[in-house]
């Protein structure tokens, strides 16, 4: 819960408010937890509900920009970036770092709601009827928007930016 908490809150003591608040309102909530969800999905929910509500309260604040190292599962099932540094080249460090970054912008550039949806179904592993179930979507609703946010991200990396773009055809779209 911590790891899904600072991936949307980028700050450590955001983060542990967060999973403090997730699991206070768990608490208070238990009695009305139907069971027809896993206790995981409905935390997700709660923390995702939670974040939304720090967020109004900080607006006017910057986002953080996610980082692609936070996104890249390690064989112990944690998330680091594994682009190899040892052995290579000069030339080749400097295009990996320059490859991260262009990532790392790329996603800091995807709108809140699609970044929520890809964070959830490509970084945490859940189902598509699971993140639809936390974020109150459809799961034709959340195969869209992972499809556009993975689309997104493409380009962006491919050089087009097409970010202001993008922007105005998903604004038109979700109407």
């Amino acid at each position: 819960m911590y790891r899904f908490a600072y991936r949307l809150c980028g700050e450590a003591e955001a983060a542990k408010d967060l999973v403090q608040e997730t699991f206070l309102n768990a608490y208070r909530a238990y009695d009305r937890f139907r069971g027809d969800a896993r206790v995981s999905t409905w935390l997700y929910a709660i923390a995702s509900h939670a974040c939304q509500r720090m967020r109004r309260k900080r607006k006017g604040e910057p986002e953080r920009e996610l980082s692609l190292t936070e996104f890249v599962p390690t064989s112990e099932g944690e998330f680091a970036l594994q682009i190899p540094m040892e052995g290579l080249s000069p030339q080749e460090a400097l295009e990996n770092k320059e490859l991260r970054e262009i990532l790392d912008r790329a996603i800091a550039k995807l709108p809140r709601k699609y970044r929520m949806v890809l964070v959830l179904r490509d970084m945490e592993g859940l189902s598509a009827k699971e993140v639809g179930d936390i974020l109150g979507l459809s799961e034709r609703a959340i195969k869209s928007r992972l499809h556009r946010a993975r689309l997104f991200v493409r380009k962006e990396i491919s050089g087009k930016g097409v970010a202001e773009e993008f922007h105005r055809d998903a604004a038109t779209m979700d109407r």
